[in-house]
């Protein structure tokens, strides 16, 4: 296919993640017929809130993580595994690292975040993620060591009692069935501090039944390869802890993933400042989604579920440019909160409804392959749960 000939310029989307993705999805599903081009430099989607089963092999990789190439195939972009290097904003160009020129009609920009090392010295080179593919794999062989070791003396340390953390040291917890302790870490002084309350709640409770500590108005001061050391919040106290630990997760902070390329749109910190439509006021044909952006005049969270409202309503506004109507604000609908809370475990809140246990469990678990990206994963997902000889049994059998 020759790329530089699609006729019109296509509509070009820069990162694959869940706003992205969403982006494309919508787009396809109000096709005029524009070729529609996903860049991103990984080969597949990863379907984050869904990780920690994949972790626990509760699911398998094409459920959580599907290419995008099958997912091009079946929905009918066009897929390039590649990085962009320079966009011309004038022209409305953009060249990848192989070379390849592409003229765009309009560009979405949801490149996501990465886990954010800068806080501590030395914290990339002794500490563990939680984000991506790599990550998971990393993880996967910290836990085949501890269950293959007779010995378990050193604690594992989670730092961020966000959802990530949180969910994580529930899980590891499971699978190393609490042979090593975990110390779970935040400055704040509780868990799930933007959470819902019963979340909060139900979590504590699945904390205190695993062998799980909890260290809050604490932050991590120092690292090295043995030691790390715990300095509280609380200037009056002036307390610090040395810990001798065997792992380091860091939850505690994310960062937009770096592109030079957009430094000048960009804060401090790295986020875009977007307007109401999550477009910057000099190229009406660029709209920026995802946890990269932000708006001063109408706040929205960074989460999975803003960033697929922003791609479904991107796509419209999209289309809505290009026949020269009226563009619509983004607002932020909530529609609730879901936590995995170990093996088999989970908690809810959405529509009114509060949940907790394996029902929750089957429920988060449902919704989320419901939403896998393409008609033929998600029923094939779908299907493969809910027609396993094991769920069939329980849920219309009530034994194991």
């Amino acid at each position: 296919m020759d790329l530089n000939n699609l006729k019109p310029h296509p509509i070009v989307v820069l990162g694959g993640g869940f706003g992205g993705l969403a982006t494309v999805q919508a787009l396809l599903a109000k096709s005029d017929q524009t070729p529609i081009i996903l860049i991103d430099q990984s080969p597949r989607f990863c379907f984050k809130p869904l990780l920690y089963e994949l972790l626990s092999d509760e699911l398998q990789l094409w459920e959580v993580a599907p290419q995008y190439s099958s997912l091009a195939s079946e929905l009918g972009f066009i897929f390039l595994q590649e990085r962009v290097v320079e966009v011309d904003e004038l022209q409305g160009q953009l060249i990848t690292s192989s070379g390849t020129k592409l003229t765009y009609s309009q560009l979405v920009i949801s490149t996501g975040v990465t886990t954010d090392f800068s806080c501590v010295e030395n914290l990339q080179k002794y500490a563990y993620g939680f984000s991506n593919l790599n990550d998971l794999v990393k993880m996967k062989k910290v836990i085949t060591k501890i269950n293959n070791s007779f010995e378990h003396n050193n604690p594992l340390v989670i730092s961020g009692a966000g959802p990530t953390g949180v969910e994580l040291a529930c899980k590891i917890a499971d699978l190393v069935d609490n042979k090593v302790e975990i110390y779970l870490v935040d400055r704040a002084d509780k868990i799930l501090s933007k959470s819902k309350s019963f979340n909060r709640e139900s979590s504590i409770k699945a904390i205190s039944n695993r062998n799980i500590k909890l260290y809050l108005q604490h932050y991590i001061k120092s690292i090295d390869k043995t030691f790390l050391e715990l300095s509280s919040t609380d200037n009056q106290i002036n307390k610090t802890l040395k810990i001798n630990y065997s792992n380091l997760v860091w939850t505690a902070g994310l960062k937009p993933s770096s592109l030079n390329i957009f430094d000048h749109f960009s804060d401090k910190n790295g986020r875009v400042k977007v307007n109401e439509f999550l477009q910057i006021d000099e190229y009406k044909n660029i709209f920026f989604v995802g946890d990269i952006t932000f708006c001063e005049s109408n706040p929205f969270p960074s989460s999975a579920q803003a960033a697929i409202q922003q791609g479904c309503l991107t796509a419209q506004n999209i289309i809505s440019l290009r026949k020269r109507n009226k563009l619509k604000p983004f607002e932020f609908d909530d529609l609730g909160e879901m936590l995995s809370l170990g093996i088999g475990n989970a908690s809810l809140t959405g529509y009114g409804i509060t949940l907790a246990g394996p029902l929750a469990f089957k429920i988060r678990r449902l919704a989320y392959l419901m939403r896998n990206p393409g008609f033929s994963l998600s029923f094939k997902s779908t299907a493969s749960w809910l027609f396993s000889k094991k769920i069939i049994n329980r849920l219309f059998f009530q034994y194991p």
